[in-house]
């Protein structure tokens, strides 16, 4: 063995080695040798086990941002990027899922057999750094709390929960000043009994989780999406207002150029609207609907819908009170100046993340928040979402995020309920407010993306088909509508619901 480059070779290559390198190569003692390789097995070993928990539950999340670095005498150099997904790296060049040897082999240096110590993720550490933090007790996080308060949904000056990142406003806290040292969450508190000390502010000695960035998971369509609704063309004038302008529908979303507009006879405009502005009446009508829903507040769901939950709740043995029969339902919009509001909507983000992997973007940052707050991140408007609740004994148990994109089809892209409430027909009753809300105001089809273990559920019980690509190309080439990657589209028509009877499933395992 060369004791320069640690190359392992034979007599007669060491002789050829050393003329190469001017003989600077001294050969080891086979005893050095023999010790030598009894000591890379024994860490081989160690090592192999340290790695395997990268891949294991509380490991690596899936759609962690991962590539292989080559270090030189003056600069790093990236060779390939890709994603962590299962047990394997999917490649961001072909899209395969290798094992972390076959991605370092593809990345042209098979020879060096160190894959964990050559892949970083996208915080600069190594897999081999990650796998001996992990067995030292930190965590991984993925949640950098995307500037946004988790209680009001606003931005502005913000605290940071030191274990999971939760970004919270003092105020909203009742805290009268900014707490000295690691702050911890009241969840992260009791998980570590840290107890008000540390909730208050006291400095903790847990170590501070590992922060990664996970890659999209939504999926972006192969091909340019928006233009002109009535052209279908995508130029545009943003500097003066003329034909080439720009107006969109503030309820389907839709964009139209003014003189696309003028030319077909829908409007002429003579400057860009200073108020809302509609694409037809259907838009207006339904924005106005959504309005009055929004102000209406909270409702008591019908008879016939609380029926479902009761009956759920017989054939599971489970306990039946007043509460049963005084189940509320309200829709809400994450811009609500509605006090009230605010901590419905942060109820609902809490169940979303409870029951989901982040919602990832190009950015990293988790899309929940602002589709829950109706926000703009990541060049993706979330303005037009609204959340939809079911609420007992004033807590929240089931949550949905409903987009409507005119008459003609609304998505349901998000929908989950408590771990603690599964399979006691919340799911179903919110479902039949939505379905009953959306056929009042004629939308015709609804349409959401749906895992693969969901889809019989979704097909059998309650009515859904698998979109056609076609129609999926049609409505992503015209609407931002919301497709996540490994998932289905299905869609259904909306049929209008009688007052005093329901047609619901009996269990809906994924909730």
């Amino acid at each position: 063995m060369c004791v320069v480059c640690e190359q392992v070779l034979s007599a007669y290559d060491f002789e050829q080695h050393a003329d190469a390198k001017t003989r600077h190569c001294t050969l080891r003692p086979n005893s050095v040798m023999k010790r030598k390789g009894t000591a890379d097995a024994g860490t081989k070993k160690r090592d192999n086990f340290l790695h395997q928990s990268l891949f294991m539950p509380k490991g690596l999340p899936d759609g962690a941002e991962l590539a292989y670095f080559v270090k030189g005498q003056k600069f790093i150099q990236k060779l390939i990027e890709g994603y962590k997904q299962g047990s394997g790296i999917v490649c961001g060049c072909c899209e395969r899922e290798l094992s972390p040897s076959q991605f370092e082999a593809h990345a042209g240096m098979a020879d060096r057999r160190q894959p964990y110590r050559h892949v970083r993720t996208s915080n600069g550490l190594t897999l081999h750094d990650i796998a001996l933090s992990l067995s030292n007790g930190q965590r991984i996080t993925t949640d950098i709390g995307d500037d946004m308060c988790s209680i009001c949904g606003d931005s502005g000056d913000l605290l940071f929960c030191h274990e999971c990142c939760q970004a919270v406003h003092p105020a909203c806290l009742n805290l009268g000043h900014l707490p000295e040292g690691d702050w911890h969450c009241a969840n992260c508190a009791d998980e570590n009994g840290l107890g008000r000390k540390a909730v208050s502010g006291e400095s903790s000695r847990i170590a501070r989780p590992i922060v990664i960035r996970l890659t999209r998971v939504v999926k972006a369509p192969e091909f340019e999406i928006g233009g002109c609704a009535i052209c279908r063309e995508y130029d545009f004038s943003s500097t003066t207002f003329d034909d080439r302008t720009i107006i969109f529908c503030d309820q389907c979303e839709k964009e139209f150029h003014v003189g696309c507009l003028r030319d077909s006879g829908q409007c002429d405009l003579k400057e860009v609207p200073k108020d809302k502005w509609f694409c037809c009446d259907d838009c207006k009508r339904i924005y106005g609907a959504l309005q009055s829903s929004v102000s209406n507040g909270v409702q008591i769901i019908p008879t016939s819908f609380s029926n479902v939950i009761r009956r759920r709740h017989l054939e599971k043995g489970l306990f039946i009170d007043e509460a049963t029969d005084c189940v509320q339902w309200c829709i809400l919009n994450g811009k609500s100046h509605y006090p009230e509001d605010l901590p419905l909507l942060s109820s609902a983000a809490a169940i979303f993340q409870e029951c989901f992997d982040p919602i990832v973007a190009n950015s990293g940052c988790d899309l929940i928040p602002a589709m829950v707050y109706g926000r703009s991140i990541s060049g993706q408007e979330f303005g037009g979402m609204y959340c939809v609740v079911l609420i007992v004994r004033s807590v929240v148990v089931s949550a949905g995020l409903l987009r409507i994109f005119g008459r003609e089809i609304a998505e349901l892209p998000v929908v989950a309920t408590t771990r603690e409430h599964q399979g006691k027909g919340y799911f179903q009753a919110l479902f039949a407010c939505i379905e009953r809300f959306l056929s009042s105001l004629n939308v015709e089809s609804l349409m959401l993306p749906a895992a693969e273990e969901a889809l019989s559920i979704w097909t059998e019980k309650f009515g859904f088909t698998k979109m056609k690509e076609e129609q999926l190309m049609n409505y992503q080439k015209q609407l931002q509508v919301t497709v996540f990657k490994g998932t289905s589209v299905l869609v259904k028509k909306v049929q209008q619901i009688p007052n005093n009877s329901v047609n619901l499933p009996d269990n809906f395992p994924s909730e």
